[in-house]
């Protein structure tokens, strides 16, 4: 599978092989901003797509503390004082 690259102008991400300097080399000079990420897949449809999953795991990535062991141990510590207060 080819390695894909991604370049954004405003609101228009494109995939480009990342092989393809003559093709990157345009899309720098046309004004695209070229971004960090790189993705392995079939074409770029698929890139793109799989770039899409990557920014929407990163939205939900500041919540995920909620389902880890910083909120499992928040909670443990809640319930002991709250059965400390009503216990007695």
């Amino acid at each position: 599978m080819p390695e894909f690259v991604f370049f954004k102008k405003g609101n228009k991400t494109t995939a480009l092989e990342k092989s393809d300097a003559q093709g990157a080399a345009l899309l720098l000079g046309q004004g695209y901003e070229k971004l960090f990420e790189e993705v392995l897949a079939a074409d770029s449809q698929r890139a793109l797509a799989r770039l899409a999953d990557i920014k929407k795991e990163e939205e939900i990535a500041p919540f995920a503390w909620a389902t880890g062991a910083i909120f499992c141990g928040l909670l443990f510590v809640i319930m002991a004082v709250v059965a400390y207060l009503f216990g007695n």
